[in-house]
This record gives structure tokens, C-alpha cells and sequence, in this order.
């Protein structure tokens, strides 16, 4: 899991088009975890998107915990 771009997420206003290839697969592997609600294109499409629409409960909390303290030391 991507956990750098989960945080970028948060941060955005949704839902929230991503184009670049590298973080449209992120996108996907977010989604495949359970972390991210997201529309993304099939592989090999003319104009690859995703669009992510929310951070689940389930990556809400993976958030929670990437920012407790023992989670840093």
C-alpha cells in the first residue's frame, strides 16, 4: 500500500482525477486494499485515468495509525 499517496488524498478535494500511470496503479492497488473508493480505467486504455472518490473507514484508520507516535519511532 501506497501509504504516501493515501496522505496525498486526504489532502485533496474529491473526487480527484489522477493521469499519471505510476500513481494510477497506486490508485488501483489503494482500491484493491480496501483503502480507496475509486473509478480507474482498464489497463491498456486509450486515456488511462483514476478518479478517486473517498478514503474508506478502513484507510481512514491506516491513516490514524501512520501518524501515532510509536508509529514514527
Amino acid at each position: 500500500m501506497n501509504l504516501t499517496l493515501l496522505r496525498d488524498i486526504s489532502k485533496k478535494v474529491l473526487p480527484w482525477t489522477i493521469e499519471s500511470p505510476e500513481e494510477i496503479e497506486n490508485v488501483r492497488a489503494l482500491r484493491a486494499s480496501g483503502h480507496a473508493a475509486a473509478f480507474v480505467s482498464a489497463p491498456g486504455s486509450a486515456k488511462p485515468y483514476a478518479r478517486v472518490l473517498a478514503i474508506t473507514p478502513m484507510g481512514r484508520e491506516e491513516l490514524k495509525r501512520s501518524l501515532q507516535p510509536e508509529a514514527i519511532a
